[in-house]
C-alpha cells in the first residue's frame, strides 16, 4: 500500500549555528520541531535577533510546535511565532519552564503549553509524538519521534551520549534501537555540531574536578565564572564549590537569576546554595577570597553581565589583579571577535583569564563522531539528513553516516530553505525561498502581527533611502545620496544603486523647479519601478528631500 508524501522543510539551522526550525508535514498539515533564534552577526547593524522565515509556514496548516530543549537557538523565536500562530507548544517540563520565562518577557499569556514527558506517546496534531530522553548541556532535553502516515521521523535534537550524567538521566539509546527495528525509521535528523571532531564528548561530570582545582589554586582571588544561564548543572557545580570554599555567591544577569529560580522550583537546584546570595554592589567592600561570581555573557554579548564587568566598573565592582575570570563554555562560531574583546579587556585590567581552550572548565553538549555513528547504526533509517551546524559540520556528518553503511536508501545534504520530499519512489530535494533571514529590531515584547508583517516585508524586500537637496528655486542640487538596507545577500547591490543614482540624476537634472512633495513622489515612483524591474523586489523607498532657503 502506498504512503502519502512526507515533506520536511528546513527554515533554519542548516548552514549556521542558530535559527533551528524543521517543519514536518503530510497532506498539508504539519508540526514544527523547534523555532529558535540566531544572534546577529557583525554585518547586521541594528538587528537584535534573526528568526526563521515565518512565511515558510503560510502554505501549511500548522498544528503544533514541539521543542527539543530550552536553548535560545531552539526556543527563542517562539514569541514571534506564537504572535501569528496560536498553536499548542509541547516540551519537557523543564523546557516549558524556559519557554514560559521567554513568553513572559514578551507579555504573551494564554499560550497552550503541554508537557511531553520522557517515554510518553501523545497525539500532536495529525501525528503521534514520543519524547526520548537525551543528555545535553541543559536538563530536560529530548529527541522527538514523530509518527506520521508517511512513516517515523526521528529528530535527535542537540545531544551527546553522557554515560555519567549529573542528574542520572541517561539517553534512551535502547528506545532508538527499538524504533529502528519496529516500525522502522523513515528519516533520521541528527545534531551535526561536532561532526568534524573524532572520538567522544567528555561527560559533564569531568568538569567538576577541574573547577575544584581552579578554586584551590586561586584561593586568594575572586573567582568569576561565565557560563550560559540555562546551564543549570554548571551553575550547581559552581555554587557547590562556593559553599565548600566558604565563599558568598553573586548571580550577575537577569536571565541567570530567573533560571536559577526555575531550577529551584523544579527541584533541579539545591535551594540552600542560593539562600545567601550577595547584591553585586556589596562585593567591592569584601575580601576577594570570600566571593564567587556566576555571570552571563560567555559569548561576548554586549548587553550581558560579563561585558558590563569588563567595561563598566562603576556598575557593580572593578575587576583587577585579584580576579580570575573563567569562560566556562566553548565559543560558538561567529562569536570569536566578541569573546576575544572580553579576554583582552580582562587581561588588560590585570585579571587572570581561564578559557576552555586551556583548561577543562567546559564539556561540550554535542556528540562527536563515535557517538554520532552509534546513533545512526542504532536507528538504521531509510534516509538520513544532518541538521544543526555550519555546512562543514553537515558535510562531515553526511560522510560519516554514509560510512556506517546503516542508512538504507540515502543520505541527503540539505541547506536552509530546502524541502525534502520523500515518496515511495524515493526522495527529492527542492529549494524554497524560506531559508532567508527574518530580522528583528526594536523593543522587546513588541511582537504584534502588524509589526511582524512590516518587519517581514522589510527583511525580504529591503529599504532604499534617497536624499535630495533642492535649491531655493526648487531645482535639484548635486547628485542624490543613496543608502540601502536589507540587501545584505545581494551581490549586485552596488551596481543597482549606481543605476538608480544615474536614473535620478537624469530625471532631476532638467533644472525644472519642483516642490518637495513632487520630488518625493518622483523618487518613490521611479526608484520602486526600476528596482522591481531589475530584482522583482518591492522595497520601501524613503525620500529625504530638503530645501535650502535664500539668505
Amino acid at each position: 500500500m502506498s504512503r502519502p508524501e512526507l515533506h520536511i522543510r528546513f527554515l533554519g539551522g542548516l548552514g549556521e549555528i542558530g535559527r533551528n526550525a524543521a517543519l514536518v508535514s503530510v497532506d498539508g498539515r504539519g508540526v514544527l520541531i523547534d523555532f529558535g533564534v540566531m544572534f546577529p552577526k557583525a554585518d547586521m547593524p541594528g538587528v537584535d535577533l534573526v528568526l526563521p522565515n515565518l512565511a515558510g509556514l503560510d502554505d501549511v496548516e500548522l498544528e503544533a510546535v514541539i521543542v527539543t530543549h530550552g536553548h535560545e537557538d531552539h526556543i527563542g523565536g517562539l514569541p514571534f511565532l506564537l504572535a501569528e500562530h496560536r498553536v499548542p507548544v509541547w516540551g519537557s517540563e523543564v523546557t516549558l519552564g524556559f519557554v514560559r520565562n521567554r513568553l513572559r518577557e514578551h507579555d504573551l499569556g494564554d499560550v497552550d503549553l503541554r508537557i511531553l514527558a520522557d517515554g510518553a506517546r501523545v497525539s500532536v496534531g495529525s501525528f503521534e509524538a514520543e519524547a526520548i530522553p537525551v543528555t545535553h548541556s541543559i536538563p530536560g532535553a529530548v529527541a522527538v519521534a514523530l509518527t506520521t502516515p508517511a512513516g517515523v521521523v526521528l529528530h535527535t535534537g542537540d545531544f551527546k551520549i553522557d554515560h555519567t550524567p549529573l542528574d542520572g538521566r541517561h539517553m534512551g539509546l535502547a528506545r532508538i534501537a527499538a524504533l529502528g527495528s519496529d516500525p522502522g525509521i523513515r528519516v533520521l535528523l541528527s545534531d551535526s555540531t561536532n561532526a568534524d571532531e573524532d572520538g567522544y564528548a567528555r561527560s559533564e561530570r569531568a568538569v567538576g574536578p577541574a573547577l575544584e582545582d581552579l578554586f584551590n589554586r586561586h584561593g586568594a582571588a575572586r573567582v568569576i565564572v561565565a557560563c550560559f544561564s540555562s546551564h543549570l548543572h554548571r551553575i550547581q557545580q559552581v555554587a557547590t564549590l562556593a559553599r565548600e570554599h566558604g565563599r558568598r555567591l553573586v548571580l550577575l544577569g537577569r536571565s541567570l537569576q530567573r533560571n536559577v529560580q526555575l531550577g529551584i522550583d523544579l527541584g533541579l537546584l539545591d535551594a540552600r546554595l542560593f539562600e545567601r546570595t550577595l547584591d553585586p554592589r556589596e562585593v567591592r567592600e569584601l575580601d576577594p577570597a570570600s566571593v564567587a561570581v556566576i555571570a552571563t555573557g560567555s559569548q561576548g554579548e554586549r548587553m550581558a553581565a560579563l561585558h558590563h564587568l569588563a567595561f563598566d566598573p562603576a556598575r557593580w565592582f572593578a575587576v583587577g589583579g585579584d580576579d580570575v575570570v573563567v569562560f566556562s563554555s566553548d565559543v560558538i562560531p561567529g562569536n570569536e571577535a566578541a569573546v576575544n574583546l572580553l579576554v583582552n579587556q580582562f587581561t588588560r585590567l590585570g585579571a587572570t583569564v581561564v578559557t576552555s581552550a586551556r583548561e577543562l572548565v567546559h564539556a561540550t553538549g554535542h556528540a562527536k563522531q563515535e557517538e554520532l555513528a552509534l546513533v545512526v547504526e542504532l536507528a538504521r533509517p531509510d534516509y538520513f539528513v544532518p541538521v544543526h551546524g555550519e555546512y562543514r559540520h553537515l558535510s562531515a556528518h553526511a560522510a560519516l553516516a554514509q560510512r556506517t553503511g546503516a542508512v538504507g536508501r540515502g543520505v541527503i545534504l540539505a541547506r536552509d530553505g530546502a524541502e525534502v520530499v520523500i515518496g515511495d519512489d524515493g526522495a527529492e530535494l527542492a529549494d524554497t525561498p524560506w531559508g532567508e533571514y527574518l530580522y528583528v529590531d526594536g523593543v522587546v515584547g513588541d511582537v504584534s502581527r502588524g509589526v511582524l508583517r512590516e518587519r517581514r516585508n522589510l527583511s525580504e524586500e529591503g529599504v532604499v533611502i534617497v536624499g535630495v537637496t533642492l535649491g531655493p528655486d526648487g531645482v535639484a542640487l548635486g547628485e542624490p545620496e543613496l543608502t540601502s538596507v536589507g540587501w545584505i545577500h545581494d551581490e549586485r547591490e552596488e551596481e543597482l544603486l549606481a543605476e538608480v543614482r544615474a536614473m535620478l540624476v537624469g530625471a532631476l537634472g532638467d533644472e525644472k523647479p519642483r516642490s518637495e512633495d513632487a520630488v518625493a513622489e518622483l523618487i518613490r515612483t521611479r526608484v520602486r519601478a526600476l528596482v522591481r524591474e531589475r530584482t522583482r523586489r518591492r522595497p520601501l523607498v524613503v525620500p529625504m528631500v530638503t530645501r535650502i532657503d535664500e539668505g
